[in-house]
C-alpha cells in the first residue's frame, strides 16, 4: 500500500445477526492494522434508522411505502459509500454468497474499484467442482486487479 490512507468498502451480510459482529470486527481490525480506513453500510446509523421506523409502521400499505423508501435511501448511501471508497472488500462465506453483498462487489466492479472477496468458508459453491465461488464472482474480483482470500489475516493490499 502507499501512503495514502486507503478506504475499503466491506460488503458483508455480517449485520444482519449481532451473533456475526465479533467476526466483522475482526475483519476490520486486521484493515486497521494495514493502516485503511473502512466504510462499513452497517455503521450507517440514519439507515439503520430509516429501516428501524419503516419496519415500526402498523398499517400494511403504509409500511411497504415506508420500506421501500428506505431501501432506496439504503441503497444510495451504499452507492455512494461505493465510488467514495478505494476498493471493496467482500466477505463470501455461506452455501450462496449474500445476494446484497455479490451486488455491492458487482457494482464496485463495474465502476472501476479494485475488489477482493474473503471466503474463509471451505465449502465451494460455485458452477464447478474446486472453484470456491460461482465463476462470474470470481472473474469481476480477479478481472479488478484483486483475489480471493481464505483466511482474515491473508488480507494484503
Amino acid at each position: 500500500m502507499t501512503d495514502k490512507r486507503v478506504t475499503v468498502y466491506l460488503a458483508s451480510p455480517l449485520g444482519f445477526s449481532r451473533e456475526n459482529n465479533p467476526y466483522r470486527e475482526r475483519i476490520k481490525e486486521r484493515l486497521s492494522r494495514l493502516g485503511c480506513s473502512v466504510f462499513d453500510p452497517w455503521e450507517q446509523k440514519e439507515v439503520a434508522q430509516r429501516i428501524e421506523q419503516a419496519m415500526s409502521v402498523d398499517d400494511g400499505a403504509e409500511r411497504a411505502r415506508a420500506i421501500q423508501e428506505a431501501a432506496r435511501f439504503t441503497g444510495a448511501v451504499n452507492a455512494r459509500g461505493l465510488k467514495g471508497s478505494d476498493l471493496v472488500l467482500a466477505v463470501l462465506d455461506g452455501t450462496e454468497p449474500d445476494s446484497g453483498t455479490v451486488s455491492e462487489l458487482g457494482y464496485g466492479a463495474g465502476i472501476g474499484k479494485r475488489c477482493y472477496g474473503l471466503r474463509t468458508d471451505f465449502r465451494d459453491c460455485g458452477d464447478f467442482p474446486g472453484v470456491p465461488l460461482n465463476l462470474q464472482v470470481l472473474h469481476f474480483i480477479e478481472a479488478s486487479g484483486g483475489r480471493l482470500f481464505r483466511k482474515i489475516e491473508e488480507i494484503v493490499f
